[in-house]
């Protein structure tokens, strides 16, 4: 009997262990915040997608009146999109954004006919202006 009760008292005592190891972990865990990338313009009829990335990673192919959303951990990033064979301009076509616990920032992707080709850039919005454009859009839930 005296064996039943111990058994009991090791597995109450590994539950309460176990519950405070995972209250620590997520204490630890890095915050999270979402970022929502639209895409409202493109070459009519285009079948062609944007090539969206965070930190240099491939997140999301997104096709025209599209938008995706990622979760990234709180603090700075880059953005940045490149277009069929057309590669980022070096120079100007990556963001820096800063993401900030419980908010959600929006950057929106842009295809400009220039001269002699095509310029591809992104630009943060605000909230404001981000609500009006996802009214028209649709959410792109597969877009690798």
């Amino acid at each position: 009997m005296k064996i039943m009760n111990l058994e009991r008292v090791l597995i109450v005592f590994f539950l309460i262990i176990t519950g405070l190891c995972k209250a620590q972990d997520s204490l630890n865990a890095p915050k999270k915040s979402k970022v929502i990338f639209l895409r409202s313009t493109g070459l009519a009829g285009s079948g062609a997608f944007f090539k969206t990335f965070i930190d240099g990673e491939l997140v999301c192919k997104l096709n025209n009146r599209k938008y995706s959303v990622h979760e990234v951990p709180v603090g700075n990033h880059e953005c940045s999109v490149s277009f069929g064979g057309l590669k980022i301009n070096e120079k100007a076509e990556r963001n820096q954004i800063n993401v900030e616990e419980n908010k959600i920032t929006y950057v929106e992707f842009f295809m400009k006919n220039e001269i002699i080709s095509y310029r591809i850039y992104g630009k943060e919005i605000t909230q404001d202006e981000a609500k009006k454009k996802l009214k028209k859009m649709k959410e792109d839930v597969k877009c690798l």
